[in-house]
């Protein structure tokens, strides 16, 4: 798969936060490793480079993956985080719904 469609399926998976059940959360995990896997190709072709502008072109595409699995990561990080809340939250109990609120969101 070519990084921007990589870039492209991370996106989708990143502004769709309102599904977050187990297999969404798969789905960003696995395109993080596919970037990951792609990085070290793009490793191994910058050390056989020989060309400055083909060494620059691949260190730059390198960069842009960097930054994109980062940020994969940090929302992969909370999703899952916040679905354990959620998970431990109906272990415990029915959520308390402070009556003064009028908003109506539980604390």
């Amino acid at each position: 798969m070519t990084n921007s469609k990589l870039f492209d399926k991370l996106r989708g998976l990143i502004e769709d936060q309102g599904n977050t059940d187990k297999k969404h959360i798969k789905k960003i995990r696995k395109v993080l490793r596919k970037l990951k896997e792609r990085q070290r190709e793009l490793k191994e072709q910058l050390d056989a480079a020989q060309n400055p502008q083909e060494l620059r072109k691949i260190e730059q595409e390198i960069e842009v993956i960097k930054l994109q699995r980062s940020k994969g990561a940090a929302v992969y990080k909370q999703l899952k985080k916040d679905r354990k809340k959620r998970k431990e939250g109906e272990t415990r109990g029915p959520l308390q719904v402070d009556p003064g609120d009028a908003s109506g969101v539980a604390n």
